[in-house]
């Protein structure tokens, strides 16, 4: 599996944490949210939801 599959298309900073949105191998977005400091939960959206042929996610 072809670990390098994403690339970074945008990162920011909001109040939360930072956002960082990358496209897969295949094209598809995905969305993570990354918050500050160690007791926050990160939120990711726009994952594969079946195993993509290219990227083997």
């Amino acid at each position: 599996m072809n670990t390098d599959t994403h690339t970074i298309v945008s990162r920011h900073t909001t109040s939360e944490g930072i956002v960082v949105w990358s496209r897969c191998a295949c094209g598809r977005l995905q969305m993570v949210l990354v918050p500050y400091g160690t007791g926050g939960k990160g939120i990711a959206a726009g994952g594969h939801d079946f195993q993509c042929p290219r990227c083997g996610r």
